[in-house]
């Protein structure tokens, strides 16, 4: 505006007459208004998405990496009890995953901006409340979803199985190694070395560790597994290792009935945590009232306790 190139003269600030005060009401003042109305974290949200594109594009690899993690954490502090957030939660998620930047093209890009943009007014404004934030990288998430193969594909536990029984029941029929598994007979290291690489190779890209979270087992084996999956075997989960060890021991300890409770709260603690040790026990939260162990169990039966945990733990 040309009328605002009489702030540039010094002499303007020198001497602020009846008529230049009028000016700065009149002028500037509707002018500061117009600003403060400007979403700037859109802005800067929109620049970091075209900055991370930008280096996605150059093929700028530690670059976006690092604008990559930026922006994740930017996402991730966007607090799902506003409702117009909790409404692009399905975008949220999904760029909360590697699969989701493994795969990024210039529409995620531009979907980013479009749904994004105008809820990161939200970030900070109600920080000072602590709201829940919506955050899918955390243990819950962890617990529901795997990532798996080399675009770290994102998937419930529950599909992710289906998939493996699947691909395996399919693969009898033309892999020797399964066949023998199948008509009950041992086959030897290399051959499940072999069935392990073909299993990792192929969709869903197979791996002992992934069957160890999908089927709640801490510490079977590839061919366990895949004897499981074929009907040769029960292999009970860990959750069900732990429930009946727990459940027997109770017979077993006639003591237990008056304590149940904070018993049962140990159980809970080993199937969250899959540990346990005599210094969890004088900690948080086995020093609140109801699950306190010291001064409601005799040390001997303390120490039966955590021998049992620690057989449990070792299986």
């Amino acid at each position: 505006m040309l009328g605002l190139q009489r702030l540039d003269d010094d002499n303007f600030w020198n001497n602020l007459t009846s008529d230049k005060l009028e000016f700065l009401r009149s002028v500037v003042k509707p002018l500061f208004r117009t600003v403060s109305d400007t979403d700037f974290k859109a802005m800067r949200f929109e620049k970091d998405i075209l900055e991370v594109s930008l280096a996605h594009l150059s093929d700028e690899k530690e670059k976006f990496e690092a604008l990559k993690d930026s922006i994740i954490e930017e996402i991730g502090e966007l607090p799902i009890s506003v409702n117009s957030v909790s409404k692009e939660s399905d975008i949220i998620r999904q760029s909360q995953t590697n699969n989701y930047w493994a795969t990024i093209t210039e529409e995620k890009f531009e979907a980013l901006t479009a749904r994004l943009s105008p809820l990161m007014k939200f970030r900070e404004a109600i920080v000072p409340l602590g709201p829940a934030k919506f955050n899918f990288k955390d243990e819950l998430y962890a617990k529901e979803y795997v990532e798996f193969g080399p675009e770290h594909e994102a998937l419930s536990i529950a599909k992710y199985k289906e998939l493996v029984e699947q691909k395996i029941n399919e693969l009898v029929s033309e892999s020797p190694i399964l066949q023998k598994l199948k008509q009950g007979q041992e086959i030897s290291k290399e051959e499940a070395e072999q069935l392990a690489e073909a299993l990792h190779d192929e969709h869903p890209h197979i791996t002992v560790d992934l069957l160890r979270r999908v089927y709640h087992h801490r510490k079977a084996q590839l061919v366990q597994f895949i004897k499981h999956i074929l009907g040769i075997q029960v292999l009970e989960t860990f959750p069900e290792t732990v429930s009946n060890a727990f459940n027997e021991f109770i017979k077993a300890h006639t003591y237990l009935t008056a304590a149940n409770c904070s018993f049962r709260f140990i159980k809970k603690y080993i199937l969250d945590k899959g540990e346990l040790s005599k210094r969890n026990l004088i900690e948080s939260p086995f020093n609140a009232t109801s699950r306190r162990i010291r001064g409601v169990f005799k040390q001997n039966e303390i120490d039966e306790i955590l021998q049992l945990t620690e057989k449990l733990l070792a299986a």
